[in-house]
């Protein structure tokens, strides 16, 4: 995809990898809708990417608000005039043993890491395929790929976006539909500011900014589909 004048909507883009996300696709030209709960935070990154020479608008709203992720594809598109690629990066980090845990919790975990996606990507898809080449980037986590004691919830949720995005690239292969998913490690955000070790040598979130470039940019007959970052040093 040539990046410039194409347009990109981020959740979870009020800070960490959203923000690194849309800083660094502004730079290269691309216009970018930012949704995220926090007006202010999502005010200052669309300035920074202003700065950086994109084009950039906020769309505040609750991401497990079905009213507000039903029409967020449409109002990008009203905007900008189209919509060529999502980036399902908003999710929370929920862990504990299950005999302890606070089930409603969960369930909260389960509506902003799963069921948020499922709902504004279906929203999001008859806007991505009126373009001959499109793309939905969804990021998971290392956890989506094993498990670990009181990650019940999170590495659920995690391997349920694995497992749908495998099933999206199938349904929408045939009609230039790119579907990557990306699994970090620790990455040194604010989600992991309970995480012990040296944050030096957590992934930044650049690095996962510059993954999903490298996704984006790829050559449209193939898909790298399955992207693993992990740290190069242990923590």
């Amino acid at each position: 995809m040539e990046l410039k004048n194409k347009v990109i909507l981020i959740t979870g883009a009020s800070g960490g990898i959203g923000a690194a996300a849309a800083q660094r696709l502004a730079g290269r030209g691309m216009s970018i809708a930012l949704a995220g709960r926090n007006i202010k935070k999502l005010e200052s990154v669309a300035e920074d990417c202003r700065t950086l020479g994109g084009v950039a608008e906020i769309f505040p709203g609750e991401i497990t608000d079905e009213n507000y992720t039903s029409g967020l594809p449409h109002a990008v598109k009203e905007r900008f005039g189209g919509l060529h690629a999502l980036f399902n990066n908003a999710g929370v980090f929920e862990t504990g043993a299950f005999d302890q845990a606070d089930i409603s919790r969960w369930d909260d975990a389960l509506d902003v890491n799963f069921r948020s996606l499922l709902h504004l990507t279906k929203a999001a898809i008859p806007y991505l395929l009126e373009n001959g080449e499109s793309a939905v980037i969804n990021l998971s986590s290392i956890a989506g790929r094993m498990t670990f004691g009181g990650g019940g919830i999170y590495s659920a949720t995690k391997h349920a976006v694995h497992a749908f995005s495998g099933c999206l690239f199938e349904d929408l292969r045939d009609r230039g539909l790119k579907v990557s998913t990306i699994y970090p490690g620790f990455v040194d955000t604010g989600m992991t500011s309970g995480v012990a070790g040296d944050r030096s040598h957590m992934i930044q979130p650049d690095d996962v900014a510059r993954t999903l470039e490298f996704v984006l940019e790829f050559p449209s007959n193939a898909c790298p589909t399955e992207i693993v970052i992990r740290p190069q040093f242990p923590l």
